[in-house]
């Protein structure tokens, strides 16, 4: 459960949040006074902090895809345009962080087997056979 003011939830006018809690609906309040959301309590804290901060702190945003994905959904439902262009971003910086990782990746088994196909003496274990065959032939005369 989570303790908010209606100043935090209201802090995007054009979200769905603000207009649940302008005082245009009617919402049931529990016997506590507190207002039950039957959406995801561990991504709301993110929709939360978002609304308090405006942003993220560099860091503070989870690497987990899915976990984005999901928050994305959840700021598309509350209609937090600013949340789910800085998930959407977030996402888009970890697949291409994951792309040029994966490239370095490429580049280090290219790189390396060049090098052993260098000291064979080939392209292949057969072109480097054929290279000493042609290097002894070359020898022997």
């Amino acid at each position: 459960m989570f303790t908010t003011s209606t100043l935090t939830l209201t802090k995007d006018p054009r979200s769905m949040l603000a207009a649940m809690f302008s005082g245009r609906h009617a919402l049931r309040q529990d016997d506590d006074g507190s207002y039950f959301i039957d959406r995801d309590s561990t991504r709301f804290r993110y929709v939360l902090n978002y609304l308090r901060d405006g942003g993220f702190r560099a860091g503070t945003l989870p690497a987990d895809r899915c976990f984005l994905s999901e928050l994305w959904t959840e700021a598309e439902y509350y209609q937090l345009t600013g949340l789910a262009r800085l998930v959407a971003d977030h996402i888009n910086a970890l697949a291409t962080a994951a792309t040029a990782a994966a490239d370095d990746d490429d580049t280090t088994l290219t790189t390396t087997s060049a090098a052993r196909l260098a000291q064979q003496g080939g392209a292949s274990p057969r072109g480097a056979r054929l290279q000493r065959k042609v290097s002894a032939h070359h020898t022997h005369k």
